[in-house]
């Protein structure tokens, strides 16, 4: 039955059609919406309309349309928005429908029918996930090839891929999951979360060594996740990090106070060196590549690449190898077993070497200039050097100092990394034992990631969600309190990064 129109002085634009249901619920529609303002706000907007109605639950469609910047068109994509707001428990619940766009009228008649479960009725009908502000958003990532390996993103937002939400019922694009509601997922500012990812390089020297990079803005974090064997027999990866100390000290013994400026010179000879070794070899190989009917602007397999490196004159590859070798001694060659932590703040050199997998926590921007690369840089046409080592920070890179927050009862936390934007812990859980925490409201959602171990989050209604490694998961802000539980197995290890609690600047 229809409803009386609301008031005229409410914060949010009326809906144009109502329909009364059992439990106190309301089915309301609204039409023409661009992204914004998103359905929980629109709902919060409403209020005083829910008030005068009597609606303790309610449930907006919204038809909307928008442009997906992360595709880098102006296409327009219209969709659907269902969202089942619960005033009584301040819930969230909803699904985004893209492809397949479900009818009002059936809409209405499964409204009729169960209100309380429409959102998971229209879900498993499209294939979509059920997202709630109450329950752990479980994230699947997309893969970003790479010419020294690939990158698995799993909040991933921008061109380069686009990470998803998955739940029983199907699956649903990041940012589409996050626009329903995303106040209580990821407070009021509707920042973007910060970005989580694993690197993967390949264990070939040269080919699987990632470029030579400093960043303007961005932070990031590596938290060393395996070691391929074959690459480093003891165990111990590496990572290229600043300055050579026993570089800096030679150049201070020769030149005194204008060591700065001398070991930068020397270091841009030897870079400028090397790349007029890969402006021979580049074009060889593309190629190579053509010959074989390959896209040379497209990383390649890395059986593909061994070969035809292989195949280049021995003379140029000596050529190649010895360039490289001059350029990292005049590196910092850091120690990378198993779980060592790394933060790169903006103004570091660094460069991941081959084999060496990690977990990347970092600022959601993408800015790099690139100093040096061992295999050719398919997003640009040229090197970065000059601003790269006008930018870098020539201070001797040093791994941090990891902080023991609590150990007790078989559960340790340590605070590995504490930026401006987000700070990251690690949870070791025993086997069989029990972590209690909480997000604690605000922006501080929990983006969670495994390393290791199996074993459970469960809600404080005994809902449980398996845990094991590789997993990762979004928290909102408002979900409150959960606890870890790890197998009998063995340890669960997480890594969990959140917003800064302190106010400071992100």
């Amino acid at each position: 039955m229809a409803v009386s129109p609301p008031r005229k002085d409410l914060s949010a634009t009326p809906p144009i059609e109502t329909i009364r249901g059992d439990h106190d619920s309301l089915f309301m529609v609204m039409s023409g919406l661009g992204s914004k303002p998103a359905s929980g706000r629109l709902l919060r907007g409403l209020s005083p309309f829910l008030d005068e109605q009597g609606a303790k639950q309610v449930v907006l469609l919204a038809e909307r349309q928008r442009r997906e910047p992360w595709r880098g068109t102006d296409d327009i994509v219209r969709y659907q928005e269902l969202v089942h707001w619960d005033r009584t428990t301040l819930i969230y619940r909803g699904t985004c429908i893209k492809a397949d766009p479900v009818g009002r009228d059936e809409l209405i008649q499964a409204f009729q029918r169960d209100p309380l479960s429409l959102v998971d009725w229209a879900a498993r009908r499209a294939g979509a996930a059920v997202v709630s502000s109450a329950e752990p958003l479980r994230l699947v990532p997309c893969i970003v090839e790479k010419p020294w390996g690939r990158e698995v993103w799993f909040t991933g937002i921008e061109a380069r891929g686009v990470s998803l939400v998955c739940s029983a019922a199907g699956c649903t694009e990041l940012p589409y999951a996050l626009g329903m509601f995303p106040v209580p997922l990821l407070g009021e500012e509707e920042r973007p979360p910060t970005l989580l990812k694993r690197l993967e390089p390949h264990p070939v020297p040269g080919l699987g060594d990632l470029y030579l990079e400093v960043h303007r803005e961005k932070w990031e974090a590596y938290i060393v996740q395996a070691v391929d064997e074959a690459a480093w027999p003891d165990g111990t990866g590496q990572l290229l990090a600043g300055l050579k100390p026993a570089a800096i000290e030679q150049c201070r013994a020769n030149h005194g106070e204008g060591w700065r400026e001398a070991l930068l010179a020397e270091l841009g000879r030897a870079i400028a060196d090397y790349e007029r070794v890969r402006a021979e070899i580049d074009p060889l190989l593309d190629g190579l590549l053509r010959a074989e009917q390959l896209d040379p602007a497209l990383p390649g397999d890395v059986d593909t690449a061994t070969r035809l490196r292989a195949a280049l004159p021995q003379a140029l590859q000596a050529r190649e190898a010895g360039g490289r070798a001059a350029v990292e001694a005049l590196l910092h060659r850091v120690d990378m077993p198993v779980g060592t932590v790394a933060v790169l703040p903006p103004g570091t050199l660094h460069s991941l070497r081959h084999g060496v997998n990690v977990v990347e926590f970092q600022t959601p921007t993408y800015e790099r200039l690139v100093a040096l690369s061992s295999q050719k840089v398919l997003t640009q046409d040229h090197w970065d050097t000059a601003e790269a080592l006008a930018l870098m920070d020539t201070e001797p890179y040093r791994l941090p100092d990891l902080t023991v927050q609590s150990d007790e009862d078989g559960c340790r936390v340590d605070q590995v990394v504490t930026f401006p934007q987000f700070i990251v812990r690690r949870w070791r859980i025993e086997a069989e034992r029990q972590f209690e925490t909480a997000t604690p409201g605000g922006d501080q959602y929990h983006l969670i990631h495994v390393l290791s171990g199996d074993g459970n989050l469960v809600l404080p209604d005994g809902t449980a969600h398996g845990l094991k490694a590789g997993d990762a998961l979004l928290l909102g802000a408002a979900l409150g309190p959960y606890r870890v539980d790890a197998a009998a197995g063995g340890a669960l290890t997480c890594v969990v990064a959140s917003p800064r609690q302190d106010g400071a600047a992100r």
